[in-house]
């Protein structure tokens, strides 16, 4: 497993980069309006992209964690790593203690229930493009008043 350590800050730079540009290249903003989804699911296939080009793992929950967590790292900052992880195959959680969307210190114009759902999507999109057999909840959100997030991610049921 290649972790984010071993990915230098320059290729970091280029692979955000590199998503950024491509979700602003296609965002048609009338696709947006009739299917909000649209840019999450094109940034899904970009973090699937990441796992395949870097060999990340994907094969169960607990790979998930660790795919997840880097390629957020990669994404949006060290304010994503996961430093406490718990679980099996089918089942591990993940709690953050910071959060690069949410900041209350500095959050006057951001609504934390729309900080929340775009948080849900994005993870959501991300588990589904990298394992569809897997779904992610949220079962605390420092953007609902918590003191960590915590989500978690398990094996959908048949």
């Amino acid at each position: 497993m290649i972790r984010v350590k071993d990915i230098p800050m320059p290729t970091r730079w280029a692979i955000a980069t590199q998503v950024l540009t491509r979700l602003v290249v296609v965002a048609d903003p009338q696709q947006c309006r009739e299917n909000p989804a649209y840019l999450f699911n094109e940034l899904g296939r970009e973090i699937a992209e990441i796992a395949d080009r870097y060999r990340m793992p994907r094969e169960d929950a607990r790979d998930l964690v660790q795919t997840l967590g880097a390629i957020s790292v990669i994404l949006f900052g060290p304010t994503f790593e996961t430093p406490f992880i718990e679980g099996s195959p089918d089942e591990s959680v993940i709690r953050l203690s910071e959060c690069a969307m949410y900041r209350p210190e500095r959050e006057k114009r951001r609504d934390p229930l729309q900080v929340n759902r775009i948080c849900l999507a994005y993870v959501k999109s991300a588990i589904e493009a990298l394992n569809p057999g897997y779904s992610i909840t949220i079962s605390r959100a420092r953007c609902g008043g918590d003191s960590y997030c915590e989500m978690i991610i398990e094996k959908k049921k048949s």
